[in-house]
């Protein structure tokens, strides 16, 4: 049941009711002391009850407090309501990049390329704090008043690792039609998932549509296995042939063709003009096969195995030398 305006939520007025999403109503609020628009994102109730959703609300509470960056929703407060917790986060009065693509179709080219920079800038901040976003796409990306861009939504963000890690998998998060195919094939993802969602929202700001479409969600996730985008250019001739490639670069099918992080990509923003489709091999790849994910899997396990094994050793070794 949606709170009706003008209840209040401890320091807050709720005004309007502004979406209702898989994990939590969001309102439209305002600042009771400064009279400050707010937006309030209060957790479903019931999902609080199912282990894997409590986690995540809690993962996204944990990562909100630590994240400060000028491309990125700012979480203001978190509390709660009765037995239901609540976030308080940055109002950003522009909508998201969603409601831009609905009403006006493709974007200028400079306009995309500003997106895309502030987009990747927000993007390396988090790698750079070990935290792969896992869910990038156009209802994700939220404008300011100004028109620049900002991040917000981070309950498929979770924390990533580039060693081997006894740690369990996070569980798979991404939105059908912008998540990478590793990750569609059982991988966990890493910072070049999200340089593959960058690479497909960046085609579609250019282009008005998304690289890939399909009649059901399954078919969807299973096209860019196999499938191939267009070109950007054959749907928009003015595209230019370097910022093609960075596009094209950055959705290659298996992760180590890709940019490998996004100051790689972003370098290759500050040399659009210099680039073209021969700087990199763009050509068709095979498709992606999940036996060759689950192989992967299996020698993950069987690496942390070993080295389970080796300092298990050398424990040995030591309490003997040591015992004697």
């Amino acid at each position: 049941m949606t709170l009706p305006p003008g209840t209040r939520l401890d320091g807050y007025t709720i005004e309007e009711h502004l979406a209702d999403g898989g994990e939590a109503e969001v309102y439209r609020a305002s600042d009771v002391g400064s009279g400050e628009p707010v937006v309030i994102k209060l957790a479903h109730e019931a999902n609080l009850t199912q282990p894997i959703l409590a986690a995540r609300w809690r993962r996204e509470v944990r990562l909100t407090e630590r994240l400060d960056h000028e491309r990125l929703q700012r979480r203001l407060d978190v509390g709660r309501r009765h037995s239901r917790p609540y976030l308080a986060l940055e109002y950003l009065p522009g909508g998201s990049l969603r409601t831009v693509l609905s009403d006006h179709g493709p974007v200028p080219i400079g306009q995309a390329v500003m997106w895309g920079r502030q987009i990747a800038d927000a993007l390396a901040y988090l790698h750079d704090r070990g935290v792969v976003y896992r869910d990038l796409k156009p209802e994700n990306v939220l404008l300011t008043e100004c028109g620049d861009v900002k991040l917000g939504d981070f309950g498929s963000a979770a924390r990533f690792s580039r060693w081997v890690t006894w740690r369990p998998p996070e569980p798979a998060e991404g939105t059908a039609g912008y998540v990478s195919p590793e990750v569609v094939a059982g991988e966990r993802g890493d910072p070049r998932s999200d340089v593959y969602g960058w690479g497909v929202l960046m085609y579609e700001l250019l282009t008005g549509a998304p690289p890939f479409r399909a009649d059901n969600v399954s078919e969807l996730l299973k096209a860019p296995l196999s499938e191939h985008p267009r070109p950007p250019a054959e749907l928009r001739p003015d595209i230019p042939p370097g910022l093609e490639t960075v596009v094209l670069k950055a959705m290659r099918r298996r992760p180590q063709s890709r940019y490998p992080d996004m100051a790689a990509v972003l370098a290759d923003l500050d040399r659009v003009d210099e680039l073209g489709p021969a700087d990199y091999d763009l050509t068709p790849e095979p498709p992606f096969s999940i036996g060759a994910s689950e192989l992967q899997g299996l020698l993950h396990f069987a690496g942390v195995l070993s080295l389970g094994f080796i300092a298990f050793a050398a424990l040995v070794v030591l309490l003997t030398v040591v015992l004697r």
